[in-house]
């Protein structure tokens, strides 16, 4: 059995994933919202509203997710806090002011409001996060 045991090992360092450090940064303090792989370049606050502005790194797999892939990967933080979907929008035409995904979540009588845009360089996104009416209507603006 003894003789086996370097093959066995071999067999499943092979088979192992190539493992490297993701970098994570924070988006909104306020609701504890990170994004795996961004670099921060910018984050400030607007009264209410939480304005982050970052890149994603292109060696990362979630470079390559978009805008949609992000805002669902958001909405799924949002959603293991306990939050419940009230509307989102995606809208990938520039000529119709896009490309941008809105979100509007609730928890009993808390809100939240995610307006997630794509910037001109490439895997670049500004994404304000802001408390918000749990009832929104039905165009659902981010705020």
């Amino acid at each position: 059995m003894l003789r086996y045991l370097p093959l066995l090992a071999l067999a499943l360092v092979a088979c192992a994933p190539a493992l490297y450090p993701v970098q994570e940064i924070t988006v909104s303090q306020r609701f504890g919202l990170v994004v795996p792989g961004g670099v921060l370049l910018e984050a400030y606050q607007e009264g209410t509203v939480e304005v982050t502005r970052f890149r994603l790194d292109p060696d990362t797999p979630y470079a390559w997710e978009g805008l949609e892939g992000l805002g669902k990967r958001l909405k799924a933080q949002l959603e293991g806090r306990g939050f419940f979907t009230r509307c989102e929008t995606y809208n990938a035409l520039p000529i119709l002011g896009g490309p941008q995904y809105t979100l509007r979540m609730a928890r009993g009588s808390e809100g939240v409001g995610l307006y997630l845009q794509a910037l001109a360089e490439p895997h670049t996104y500004r994404l304000e996060v802001s408390p918000a009416d749990p009832n929104p209507p039905l165009s659902c603006p981010a705020r």
